[in-house]
């Protein structure tokens, strides 16, 4: 039972970042979650948006942008936690945020257009808490 409420909590965390950063800015085409094997568990795209690459092309930057972000973390001691990361064609802007070691958020923006990542790493922030039980005071 502690397992399902866990997962559905995930869910909703998930759906949520991705309504709110939808939402958040006109620029954005794409937002998707993936888990640790570049698998997509939640996606949606903006304004009827259509997909410049193929859904096979995007898993697999997906699961490289993950492998990536493995690395990186085989180096948090040294250079600290990994906040984001900005990639930016002459067509998009493809951005990636680590939720945790084995969750990566993918945000898709038109070329040319502004983001403001602090707008987005507050909706990251805001959702990932929103749903963590309070603890009792001891």
């Amino acid at each position: 039972m502690i397992e399902k409420t866990t997962l559905v909590i995930q869910e909703e965390q998930e759906k949520e970042i991705i309504r709110m950063i939808l939402d958040d800015n006109k620029y954005v085409r794409y937002a998707a979650i993936c888990d640790a094997e570049g698998k997509i568990i939640c996606d949606k795209h903006a304004r009827d948006e259509k997909n410049i690459l193929t859904l096979e092309e995007t898993k697999t930057l997906l699961k490289t942008a993950m492998d990536r972000w493995k690395k990186r973390y085989e180096l948090v001691d040294k250079i600290g936690k990994g906040e984001y990361s900005v990639v930016s064609y002459e067509k998009i802007k493809r951005i990636t945020v680590p939720l945790d070691e084995d969750h990566l958020l993918f945000v898709s923006v038109d070329g040319g257009k502004n983001v403001r990542m602090k707008d987005i790493m507050e909706i990251v922030d805001y959702t990932l808490h929103k749903f963590v039980p309070h603890s009792s005071p001891k």
